[in-house]
């Protein structure tokens, strides 16, 4: 064989080993860039379900403290109107028409989480069916310096009272779980009247600019389902009682 056609073949080989090796390359590539995409949706899935477990435990640190607060004082807590996390009082009392605000963090011994963290919280209230739950009532016939003067007690038959109230959205209520109970929607399917609730918000998934999700509004008496499911558009959670659920633990928890 020439020298030629030595050199001719050899050139040939590097060629076909330098070809091959970019292919190799190329395919790496492609595989590591496959595997960092799963690696970091993987990622953003665990990261996602963490938030929305958090969300689910503060949702029941704050359910918790709603209960413990209405045993101990005879009442709910009073919405706050403003965010800084204390109970909207006119000389001690919640004012007539104030259901719907802001959750008290401060007013019932926890700090004031991030503006946008802050949870809503709405409370049934109809004075005239003696179903004010926002406000301390004498509704067992006791008189000041009675030990059940202005306790639970009192609180558990204002409770039974809303509980023969009719369903009203002009009152806080909750809509559907989109299974059983129907359609997530305030407007057409409004299902139960609510003691009270509290929706935690966590990201803006419906892209609002508001982390409230749907149905959830500022102005708004209903709160979804507590069982309704993590949807596309919304990641809010929700802890919620009727009255007579409320009523129930109360009469389970009196001292």
């Amino acid at each position: 064989m020439s020298c030629r056609a030595c050199c001719r073949r050899l050139r040939a080989r590097r060629t076909a080993q330098a070809g091959f090796s970019f292919v190799e390359v190329s395919v790496a590539l492609v595989v590591a860039g496959l595997m960092s995409w799963a690696a970091f949706s993987g990622y953003e899935t665990v990261s996602a379900q963490q938030a929305i477990e958090r969300g689910r435990a503060e949702a029941q640190q704050l359910q918790s403290l709603v209960r413990a607060f209405s045993l101990r004082h005879g009442r709910l807590p009073c919405p706050g109107s403003a965010a800084d996390g204390y109970e909207s009082l006119t000389a001690g009392v919640c004012a007539a028409g104030n259901e719907l605000g802001w959750f008290p963090y401060i007013s019932l011994g926890l700090e004031l989480p991030v503006q946008g963290l802050r949870a809503r919280y709405s409370v049934l209230r109809d004075a005239a069916a003696n179903a004010d739950l926002a406000v301390a009532s004498e509704r067992t016939g006791d008189v000041a310096g009675d030990a059940t003067f202005l306790d639970a007690t009192d609180l558990i038959v204002g409770l039974n009272n809303a509980a023969l109230l009719s369903m009203a959205v002009s009152r806080t209520y909750l809509t559907g779980d989109a299974g059983a109970a129907g359609a997530i929607d305030c407007a057409a399917n409004p299902v139960t009247s609510a003691a009270y609730w509290v929706v935690v918000p966590l990201q803006d998934r419906d892209g609002d600019g508001d982390r409230l999700d749907a149905p959830h509004a500022m102005n708004s008496l209903c709160a979804a389902s507590p069982f309704a499911p993590v949807r596309q558009a919304s990641d809010d959670v929700v802890a919620a009682e009727s009255p007579a659920q409320l009523a129930g633990w109360l009469r389970a928890n009196l001292p």
